[in-house]
């Protein structure tokens, strides 16, 4: 007849199987989630990991083993996230690890006792935030527009004054006279003044859908030149060339200067300072009732730039999709204007000039 002492033995060592079964049970489950999750001691080291966390760091489990976060991550900008002790860890902050931004909770394994140990979860943030900063520009911009109506009836008046005060004066002087050129020049910017205020008017105004014929490339110039300040801040150059007599086509092209404005900023970006952006007018060789604007990017150091990495989801992404456009802000709303447009958007592979993005665009003869 087995001793008492057998019997609690063998109680202890099922109980123990039981534990370690358990345990094996839970590790199973936390391996499969996706976030980094590690268990820590009180004084900070990590006691276990689960898969996605060793993945993080790039160490397997046993070497992860006795290692503070810092040690595991190698990163000292992450230090104020790894703090030895629980108690004196924020409870929630955010990390930038990995070119990612996680967020990052720490809850004690027990409320009873002092340096118990803790738990550690991460989260992988990084899309979220940038769908919260878009929407954030989105926002942002919805209340410029409004108050561009303001600013615009509020500066008319004035302009009215200025450029008519100049035109009295104008007509009292001949050309030779002293004056005459100042004011010619006075009168001239008023009037540019006055039309890039209708331009910005007309993207902002609701409702606004005038079809006319639009020469591409008058379009394209418009939208370069407001731009230009852009260029000149990153050192990117630009060129614009035409191989086609007449390059017109039917749409609204307040909307379509405000795409071509929003691609050419994201591809001069893409371009990097001190890059080039070239921008090519031609007939559409295998469209045809086309004509297509090809966008040519060369990167300081000379390399052509390869644009269906950087565009990647703009051209695959259908019109119907409310989705956020990785690669830039403002180009939902281009692909947007391009598809209502009846725009076909292909990449075309060089050796020599990188991958250029081409947007085709249904065209009409100017006959």
């Amino acid at each position: 007849m087995p001793s008492k002492r057998n019997n609690l033995k063998t109680s202890h060592t099922s109980t123990l199987r039981k534990s370690a079964l358990g345990s094996k049970q839970w590790a199973s489950v936390l391996d499969a989630v996706s976030d980094p999750i590690s268990v820590h001691s009180g004084t900070g080291q990590i006691l276990w990991a689960n898969k996605m966390f060793c993945e993080l760091c790039a160490i397997p489990l046993s070497k992860l083993r006795g290692l503070s976060c810092e040690q595991a991550f190698h990163a000292e900008s992450a230090a104020s996230a790894h703090e030895i002790s629980w108690e004196a860890a924020q409870p929630d902050c955010e990390v930038t690890l990995c070119e990612k931004l996680w967020s990052v909770t720490i809850k004690p394994l027990s409320t009873n006792e002092k340096n118990s140990g803790f738990i550690r979860v991460m989260r992988d943030v990084t899309e979220q935030r940038r769908i919260r900063r878009h929407l954030l520009d989105a926002e942002r911009f919805a209340s410029l527009g409004q108050m561009l109506f303001g600013i615009a009836h509020n500066v008319g008046t004035p302009l009215n004054i200025i450029s008519g005060y100049s035109e009295f004066l104008l007509m009292r002087r001949k050309p030779d006279e002293g004056g005459h050129k100042e004011l010619s020049a006075i009168l001239d910017q008023t009037k540019r003044i006055a039309v890039l205020l209708n331009e910005a008017l007309d993207v902002a105004r609701p409702g606004h859908r005038q079809v006319s014929a639009i020469d591409i490339r008058a379009l394209l110039a418009d939208a370069l030149n407001l731009s230009a300040h852009y260029f000149r801040k990153t050192g990117v150059l630009t060129a614009l060339t035409c191989g086609m007599s007449s390059p017109l086509i039917y749409g609204e092209a307040p909307q379509l200067r405000q795409a071509f404005f929003c691609l050419l900023l994201n591809a001069s970006q893409n371009v990097g300072t001190g890059g080039r952006l070239e921008i090519a007018i031609a007939e559409s060789r295998d469209m045809p009732g086309f004509l297509s604007v090809s966008l040519l990017g060369t990167e300081a150091t000379g390399r052509g730039h390869d644009f269906s990495r950087s565009f990647e989801t703009f051209e695959r992404l259908p019109g119907d999709r409310c989705e956020v456009i990785k690669s830039g802000v403002g180009l939902s709303l281009a692909r947007h204007v391009l598809d209502e447009a009846g725009a076909i958007m292909t990449f075309a592979e060089s050796e020599e000039r990188g991958v250029p993005i081409i947007v085709h665009l249904p065209m009409r003869s100017g006959g």
